[in-house]
Parts: C-alpha cells; structure tokens; sequence
C-alpha cells in the first residue's frame, strides 16, 4: 500500500476514536470535557488540551497544535509514515497488503463501535451523575432555608405596589420563590431581597421551571411573565388566566412549551417586559415572540418608548388603564391565527363580527387595491359598490424589527419587473410624504386624492400577515444566514430577513458557471502562484471573520504596472461574482468608503487603483477608517445623531507604490496603525504558468477563465460555511496557535498582532479547498511566501518606534549644526534664526553630538504628530534622550549665559557612519 493511501486509511479509519487509537499506543489523553491536562508529548504539566471533534485534535503551549498523527509523530519522534503505521497496527489495518482483508476491516469496525458506544455510555452516565448531585445539593438547601422561612408580606412585593400576597418570607426579609417542573415537583428556588437582587439557588434546575401564581381548573388562557412581580400584576389583569412566572427571558420559552403541552387547547399570552433601552436590542420583546411563535401564542408588550414591564405601567397608570394597554397591544408575532384555540375556549364563538354587506371595505386584487363603498339601488333593491382606485396590486408581507424601528414588509410586482419586490417601509413613513415617495420611486402607482391615501396607510397598517421579519441595514451573517451585498439570502434564517441597504457594485454579484467549472478554470490557473493564492485566501476570509469575530483587514498588494496586480484582484473577486463589475476604486471620500465597507459587510471590498485618481489624505483617513468598522459620527436632521453604521470587511488594495510611499506624497506620514490594518505586501511574479507558455498567454487565461466563471464558487463557500460554522471555528483557532508558536517573542507587538491576519489567511485557505481543491501544504507555503514578503517590508521591531527614530534623526540631520548653537556663543558673533536650542561635541571624534533642545522646539516640531511624552519615552529606551539625574520626567538642565535653561538632551551623530539604535 502506497504510504499516501495508508495514511488516508488511517485517518479515515480513525476518524471520532482518536482516543482508542491514542491509548493503543500508551499514549494518554484526557477527555475533551476537561480543559488542560500534562501533554503526552514534551511533558507540559497542565499546558495540554484534547478536543476530539474527528480528528484527534489537541494543542500544547510548549510544542504546539496538531491532528491524532502529529501527536503520534511527536511523542514517537517519526514522520507521517511511521506514525501511520504505528496507528494502523492498532486499527488492524494490514499496510503491507494491496488492500485491507474484508474481515479485518469489519473487525476494526466492531471494535470501533464499541468503543464509541462504551464512551457514550460512559458520558451519559457522567450527566446523570453531575444532575444526580445537583438535585441533592438543592433539595439539601432548600429544605434548611424552608425551615427557617415563614409565611408573610414581603417587603419587595410591597415597593412594587403589590401587597396582600404571601409568600415564605426568610428572617433577613428575603423572599423565597419555589419554582416547579411539569410534574409539580420543586426543582429550583429563587430568593429576592427587599431592594430586588434576585439569586438562584445552587444546584436549581431552572430550564423549564416556573411559578405559578394562582392555580385554575382547566384554565382557557395561560399568561407567562418573566419576574414575579409583572407575573402578579398580569394576574390582576386577567385574573381568570393561569398565570405563571419564567424567572427570566431566556427562561420563557421552555416554559411556554411546557404549558402548551399541558393546555393544548388554552390561549397563551406573554406578557413581554419592553426592554427598548438606546440602540440595544429588545431583549424582553425578542424573547417573548420566540417564545409565541413556538407555541401559536400572543405577545402583549407595554407600549412605551422606554424600558418598562407590566409591573411598572401599573404602577404609573393604575390597574384600568394596565388592562386595557394589555389587551390593545396584544399580537401574534409570527404564523397562522389561533382562532380554533379561542373557538374551543368560547364555545366555538369568537370575538369576530359578521361581515356587514353594506359596511365600507378595502379590496385586494390582481388589477390593484380599491376603496369599495356598497350603497342599495333604491328601485332595485341590489348592491352596488362603488369603486375608487387607490393603487397597483400590493400586499403587506409582514411586520419587520431592527434594533431600533418597526417597519412593513410590503411585495409588488413593479411594471415590466420579471419578479417581485419586497421593501421594508419604515412605519413612522406610512401615510407621510417618504412613504409613498419610496413607494412610487419603487414602481407603485399610487392615488393622488389625499382623502384615499389616508385610507390605504390604514389599510396597509392594519391588514396583511404579522409575520415578523429582521430587518437588516447590513450584509453578512445574520439570524444564522448570509446576506450577499445584493440582497441574496444563502443560508436557511432563523427568521425571515430582508436586507435594506445596497452596494454601488451590487450588480456586479451575478454567476457564471458552477463552483466545479471555477476549481477547473480558475482555480487551477491561479495554483502555485502565491499572491494569487493570498488574494483568494482574502476572499474566502471575508465570510470567516464574521463567524469567528475577527477584526476586518486589508491586503495591498503594489507593483510597476503591468505586473499581474489587477488580475490578481480579480482572481479574487471571481469568487463572489464578475470581477469588471465588483471591483471598487480609492478615488472617492473616506465616507463614501466607510459606506461601502457598511455594504460589504462580512464581504470582500476589491480596491483598484490606490494611485489612479484618489486623494492621498483621503486614503489616509480610509485606512484607518475601514478596518475600524464603525462609521463617522452624524449629527440627525430632526435632533440627536443618526445610528452609527458599524462592518467587518477584508480588502484587496492594489497600487503601484505602497500606502506609506502613496501617503507621503501628500506630506503625511503613516501611522503604524494604519500599516497593521492595511497589509503593504509586495506583488510576486507568477511562476507557473500551467499549460501555457509564458505569463501573457496565462494572464488572458485568466482573465478569460474567471469572465465565464464566476460567483457560483464563493456561494458555495458561503453554504459550507453555514453547515460547518464550529469546525471553521475550531481551524481558526488551531492555525492561530500554530502562528503565535511560528513568532519569535522578541519581534513587536505589531509583528504578532498582523501573525492573526495571516492565521486567518491560512485557515481560509485550509477550509477552501472544498471549493478550490488546493492541498494543505502549497496552501501553507502560500501564506508564509507573503508573510515574509510583508515582514521585509514591515521590520521585526515596533513600527511607531522606528518612525520616531528616524523623525528625530531627519531632524537633527536638517537643522543640527544650523539651528543649534554652540554652548558660549555670543548671538552677536552668529546670529541664528528660528534658534532650536545649544550643541556640544564630546571630547573624541566618535563622541555624538549633543543637542540641548527647547522644551517647545522638542514637543511642536520633533515630536509632531506623536504624544510628546510617548515620544520622549521611545528615544530615552533606545538611548538618543539622557533623562535628568533625577530620574523624573525627560527635560535635563544646561546652563548659558549665567542661567539654568530647561532642555531636552538628545544625542546624536548626523555623520554616515552614525547607525541606527537597534529596538
């Protein structure tokens, strides 16, 4: 058996009993629940970390991460092969042999179920224990708090407007509040004090347990609420309703569930806590329509524009208005009406009136919407409706939330549209000059009588499905799918979303060819060529710095021209669709960026030129702002500011200088910051030209190969991604660790903070080859090749360090021998303009110089654009500022002309031999 195909075997052979393979080697791992253990292989004591998610893998801070062949390699001190072989021997794989016996490879399999099923019997035990033991230690708590409790008022419920129910009461005034299972049976307790502070009891069973408030026979209507507080004053609500307490949101719908199956028939309403608090999202109001939508339920939400529960409007407006509010708001989030449970509550009546023949209506049609008014023909006695039109076929879809306004989801056909549009009209704009503005720009012909849109805004604000939708402002994942910058969804959501915003390049996300047909032609072309291969890596990390929370970045990739930068780019962005059209430009405003980059969130942003046209303090301004990921702070016409606009995004940069040289021409200097955002790495040439004879012949392959294939790759990308978010997670991580152990410790902090950009590089790539077919170690070497590219470029040390160096030293270069006099000068003798202070020469040839400068001369010009404190600080470790011997502050003192002069004391020699410190 070739040593390719047995390593193959094994792994997959091995695949979820790595640790039956691992102890068959006396090789002792932990198991995956504990979190460090001594390591196997270099004898680590607690550095050491198995997680068995297929593969075997594991991670030692001393001697680094890796699969169930590396540690078998580490701790046997062989190669792959070997340690192969060692493995099959376990797995009763014969390697000498062709192929495996049929009856070794069943053998192998029997042991191997058994093993897995002995593990699983051996965790399951492991829970029942641990539950075992938390149920002994509550019942054992809750029994002794029991005893010392008595029956009385409590002081919270008092403050909350709520006395005359009893409870335990604990001598410290703390109420106990028992919480109950499906059975009936305590299996939690929570304790409040008289100032509110709520605790759960150790060992409390939470999940689905509850409070009941009252206890009816065959109750119609189940209302749940979080507190115990806002539980009691939905009581007094509804007092003929069973009425419960969840303890908290995360907690409500277990116990929706657990009511609907013990009521199937009963009306459940949650009495949602409205949590709106700024732009943070409503977690009470979320909570409670999951909740619903789980059980076919209502939702009743205070309605206010402030944080508040039931509790506290019935306090502020007393119990009539309370119950009234509590019934107007009442609403089913999402799916069909419950009208067969309140049928069977009433009797088989219901609340709906009779349609009246005569009375005014709205109808819907396939030729539009019209305001129908029945009148009876006096001599005939029949109906006739008059008809006015109010606009073109339209219907409401939904209720649309974001994390700060309401919006209606409405669907039309516009005219000579293929498929329907869907929008999401802000609520605040139905019926208002906006509203039917957006409507009408949207292809909707809508009446001009005032009198009759009056009537469709409450037409459309009353009818239609309540199904709740996200409403999302960016692209990206959210609710569990992703959202393509032109509004596609790929993914299945956990609820419907429709995407608001667009991209000035949203056109350009179209698909040609498959993902098969993109491996074969582009993918093939690009293999092996290591700034092509890191131009995808970019694109396939776009959508993986989301999952795993990473911050955005960019790749600047400069050349002379013709050397290959734009077809790079291109490459790059075939994944997501056609190239020509995605491709975006740095000739633009940082705002204009900044919304774009709001546009591609979680996406690829491919810049083209860096030098054709765009501003250079433009771009400047740009790079720190679109690695940053929040938006520029805007004042809002009608008061306040407007939200702040906040993305991730990973962009591919393209230029003929790199960003410090570009920036310098406009007489800036370039931040640090911005060279650990925006990645300077020069481009390298390509090298394997596949089946063509030179490096023209293969760039118009590509070019051909990416125009006819494109899109349907990084789709597919995107789907896998989706299916396989923890393993993606998991390489991440592994490929960070592998990074932080490849970085010297003494290089900068910047050096190992751009080592994550690369790790994210190289976990992409990894990840990818389901879609480009690239093995692990030319997709490695790839990563590294550009890695020491960038390194060359960037320097080992602290960039901001060598900046002030080399600040200082220009300087002094410039203006030390003629803006600094000699200590004992006469001004008369040699009158200096623009003095910056004194200079004196050590007594030797090599001695520096050293220069006495003034406090303002040091802190405005030397040190400008940095914190002069931060910049005395450098030059002191590096030994170009000598402190005062009092070892306080930076500023020394000299003496001239009879008197003590503040200074700070730089040494330096402005000569060629003069070298650098090194950091």
């Amino acid at each position: 058996m070739r040593n390719i195909d047995l390593i193959r075997e094994v792994t997959a052979a091995a695949a979820g009993n790595w640790p039956y393979v691992l102890a068959g080697l006396s090789i002792d791992v932990p198991d995956s629940s504990r979190r460090h253990a001594p390591c196997p292989a270099c004898g680590g004591t607690d550095r050491f970390r198995f997680d068995d998610y297929g593969r075997g893998a594991h991670i030692c801070n001393q001697c680094g991460a890796g699969d169930g062949l590396d540690l078998i390699k580490k701790v046997n001190h062989c190669d792959t092969t070997e340690a192969a072989r060692l493995a099959a021997g376990v797995l009763g794989i014969d390697y000498r042999a062709a192929q495996p016996k049929e009856a070794a490879t069943m053998q192998r399999r029997n042991l191997l179920e058994a093993s897995r099923q002995q593990r699983e019997q051996e965790r399951q035990q492991q829970v029942a224990e641990d539950a075992e033991q938390r149920r002994v230690t509550f019942a054992r708590l809750y029994a002794g708090m029991r005893q010392r409790a008595a029956e009385g008022e409590s002081d919270y419920l008092i403050s909350k407007g709520l006395p005359g129910f009893n409870y335990l009461v604990m001598p410290d005034g703390s109420l106990l509040l028992p919480l109950v299972d499906e059975s009936g049976a305590v299996v939690a307790a929570q304790t409040i004090t008289p100032t509110g502070e709520k605790r759960l009891l150790a060992g409390s069973a939470k999940r689905g347990a509850y409070h009941p408030v009252n206890s009816p026979e065959q109750p119609r209507r189940v209302v749940l609420a979080e507190g115990l507080a806002t539980a009691l004053t939905c009581h007094l609500i509804r007092p003929e309703a069973l009425t419960v307490a969840a303890i908290d949101a995360g907690n409500l719908l277990p116990v929706a569930e657990a009511m609907r199956q013990q009521h199937p028939q009963a009306q459940i309403i949650i009495a949602a806590d409205n949590d709106r608090l700024d732009d943070k999202p409503n977690t009470g109001t979320d909570a409670a329509e999951k909740a619903a939508f789980a059980v076919t339920g209502w939702v009743s939400v205070p309605p206010t524009d402030y944080k508040v529960d039931w509790n506290d409007y019935h306090q502020q407006h007393g119990l009539e208005i309370a119950t009234a509010a509590f019934n107007d708001s009442m609403y089913q989030p999402q799916g069909e009406c419950v009208i067969p449970h309140l049928q069977a509550i009433e009797g088989g009546k219901t609340d709906q009136p009779e349609k009246d023949p005569l009375k005014p209506h709205i109808e819907s049609r396939s030729d539009g919407v019209y305001w129908v008014v029945p009148k009876v023909d006096k001599e005939s006695g029949e109906v006739i409706n008059n008809e006015s039109w109010l606009a073109s076929p339209l219907d409401v879809i939904g209720t649309g939330r974001d994390d700060k306004d309401q919006f209606l989801i409405l669907r039309w056909l516009a005219f000579g549209a293929g498929i329907p549009t869907i929008a999401a009209i802000p609520l605040a704009d139905i019926g208002e000059r906006e509203g039917w503005r957006t409507l009408k720009a949207g292809g909707v012909n809508v009446t001009t009588k005032s009198s009759l849109r009056a009537i469709l805004a409450d037409w459309l604000q009353r009818s239609g499905s309540r199904e709740l939708w996200r409403v999302a402002h960016a692209t990206g994942w959210q609710c569990g799918a992703y959202i393509m910058p032109d509004g596609e969804i790929i993914g299945v959501p956990a609820q419907p979303v429709l995407f608001s915003g667009r991209s000035s390049a949203a056109a350009g996300y179209t698909v040609a060819g498959t993902s098969e047909s993109w491996r074969n032609s582009v993918a093939r072309l690009a293999y092996g060529n290591y700034a092509m291969m890191t131009g995808i890596a970019a694109a396939l990390a776009a959508p993986l710095i989301g999952l795993v929370g990473a911050d955005g970045f960019g790749i600047h990739f400069y050349a002379q021209s013709s050397a290959g930068k734009t077809t790079t780019a291109n490459v790059a962005s075939s994944l997501y669709g056609n190239p020509d059209l995605l491709r975006l430009t740095w000739y633009g405003t940082a705002l204009g960026l900044a919304n774009e980059a709001a546009a591609h969130n979680d996406g690829l942003m491919p810049l083209d030129e860096v030098g054709q046209g765009a501003d250079p303090v433009s771009v400047s301004q740009s790079a720190y702002a679109l690695f940053n990921g929040v938006g520029k702070l805007q004042g809002a016409k009608e008061g306040g500011n407007r939200d702040l606009k906040r993305w991730r995004t990973v962009a591919i940069s393209t230029g003929e200088m790199d960003l410090e040289t570009f920036i310098a021409t406009a007489g800036r200097k370039t931040k640090a910051g911005q060279l650990v955002r925006l990645l300077n790495i020069p481009l390298s040439k390509t090298v394997r030209f596949h089946d063509h004879q030179n490096g023209k012949q293969h760039a118009d392959a590509l070019k051909d190969a990416y125009q006819h294939h494109h899109g349907a790759a990084g789709r597919e990308w995107i789907k896998w991604l989706a299916d396989h978010q923890q393993q993606a997670i998991d390489t991440v991580r592994e490929c960070e660790a592998r990074w932080r152990g490849l970085i010297p410790a003494d290089y900068g902090e910047q050096v190992h903070r751009v080592a994550v950009r690369f790790a994210i590089l190289e976990a992409a790539l990894l990840l990818g080859e389901v879609v480009t077919g690239w093995d692990t170690q030319t997709c490695r070497d790839a990563i590294q090749h550009s890695y020491n590219a960038w390194l060359r470029e960037f320097g080992t040390g602290n960039k901001e360090h060598q900046q002030i160096v080399e600040q200082t030293e220009a300087f002094l270069n410039a203006h030390g021998l003629s803006r600094y006099a000699p200590l004992g000068y006469d001004p008369r003798d040699l009158p200096i303009r623009d003095l910056a202070g004194y200079r004196k020469k050590g007594g030797h040839e090599s001695d520096p110089i050293i220069f006495y400068t003034f406090p303002a001369t040091f802190e405005q010009e030397i040190a400008k654009g940095f914190n002069a404190k931060q910049f005395a600080e450098v030059l002191k470790g590096v030994g170009m500022l000598t402190p005062p011997t009092s070892g306080r502050g930076y500023q020394g003192r000299v003496r001239e002309d009879g008197r003590q002069i503040r200074v700070y004391v730089l040494n330096f020699l402005p000569e060629e031999e003069n070298s650098q410190p090194e950091e």
